[in-house]
């Protein structure tokens, strides 16, 4: 299954410094004639080449508050990451009170859903026999383990994300009405989640709304009145690594490099003796997404703060609702093996004659990504300044000789 990046290039605010190309972990980015290019297909919204941008070069936009008027209902949901930055059950209820001003005929809590992907997570771990799985909760995690991991990809728990689960939820039950569903978003990767606005026209949700733009207006609108909400603890707890219960054959860790060297070890099986890896690319987990604000160590206190009063339980949804196998789906490579084969082979050539530098002076992170492109006719060796430079020495070298 396609997806698309949700990372956009602003010509007229990049001064073409590379950081963004530097910072990419899968080497998605390039320049090219003075343009940031994003491949798609490489890409897995982690949002490193935004953070490593200060000029606002590359961002990442979720819908608008004009979509409202697109639809005969209309509900937004609220992820648990958002409910923990409250200090108190008070300032939530003024928080539902302030998205709903916003516009939305409804604000629902989908604590419940992110606590029943949960555990259905550990279920499925704790009655496993000699078989590692890893939680599917981001999709930075399933993109990152496609591109980079493949043969871990088996081990990803089909355990569907907790805004589908609640939008699937939340259609049954106003399917007599044009409802429209909007997702509000703590972090880049969670806006592909959607329809619109970048198309993914599998999800349950219709619109991804970014927590950056729509904070200003939140702010706003605190204070003024109150909704009374539910919430699930457990779902709160989910949202950060450190409140999750821990078992010994549970490994948790957050922060992007930390989970690339959790997957390195269990590409190679040296994590085997666990049953489940929770992995979170955000520090501190969800409620560290980048598109919030505000502390995120503070937020493990809040958490105690607003687990009491009126709570409720996991979301008691049908069984297809929470499971699903989308997003393990990937675009399949045709070739044959004798051709991936070739490939590589020439791959490994055409690297032995560039210069090894990964100066990015091309346009590409490194020399083995130029490498491809050459080999599949989309650049020439021409365009490496290092080798272009070394012959242009030895040609007056000669002629001054």
């Amino acid at each position: 299954m396609t997806r698309r990046s949700v990372v956009s290039y602003t010509l007229e605010s990049c001064i073409r410094c590379m950081k963004c190309i530097k910072a990419c972990p899968t080497s998605a980015l390039s320049m090219e004639n003075d343009r940031v290019i994003v491949d798609s297909r490489r890409c897995i919204n982690c949002g490193r080449c935004i953070r490593s941008c200060h000029n606002r070069g590359i961002l990442a936009q979720g819908s608008t508050l004009e979509d409202i008027k697109s639809y005969e209902y209309t509900v937004c949901m609220v992820p648990g990451a958002l409910i923990n930055h409250c200090g108190s059950r008070e300032e939530v209820e003024e928080l539902f009170y302030a998205i709903r001003m916003l516009g939305f005929d409804e604000v629902v809590d989908i604590t419940d859903c992110t606590a029943r992907q949960m555990e259905e997570a550990q279920l499925m771990a704790d009655s496993a026999d000699d078989v590692t799985f890893i939680s599917s909760f981001c999709p930075v995690i399933n993109r990152l383990i496609a591109n980079r991991y493949k043969v871990l990809q088996e081990s990803i728990l089909p355990v569907n994300y907790d805004s589908e689960i609640a939008a699937k939820q939340i259609r049954q039950r106003l399917k007599d009405k044009k409802v429209g569903i909007f997702n509000l978003c703590e972090c880049e990767a969670k806006l592909e989640l959607a329809k619109f606005p970048y198309g993914n026209n599998e999800y349950e949700c219709d619109h991804a709304l970014s927590l950056t733009d729509m904070f200003p207006r939140i702010r706003k609108n605190m204070q003024k009145g109150r909704i009374p909400v539910s919430l699930c603890v457990k779902g709160l707890q989910s949202c950060n690594p450190v409140r999750i219960v821990q078992k010994d054959q549970y490994l948790i860790a957050d922060g992007f490099d930390k989970v690339c060297a959790v997957l390195d070890m269990a590409e190679f099986g040296l994590l085997n003796q666990f049953r489940l890896l929770i992995l979170y690319p955000c520090f501190n987990g969800c409620i560290g997404g980048h598109m919030l604000w505000g502390n995120s160590f503070l937020m493990t206190n809040n958490i105690d703060a607003l687990s009491h009063g009126k709570t409720k339980g996991s979301s008691d949804v049908p069984f297809e609702y929470v499971y699903t196998e989308d997003f393990l789906k990937t675009d399949e490579d045709t070739r044959s093996f004798m051709e991936r084969t070739m490939f590589f082979k020439n791959v490994n050539e055409e690297l032995e004659r560039l210069p090894g530098f990964d100066c990015s002076a091309c346009g590409m992170q490194t020399c083995r990504v130029m490498a491809e492109e050459i080999v599949k006719g989309n650049r020439k060796e021409e365009d490496c300044r290092v080798l272009k430079t070394l012959k242009e020495k030895a040609d007056d070298d000669q002629r001054s000789d």
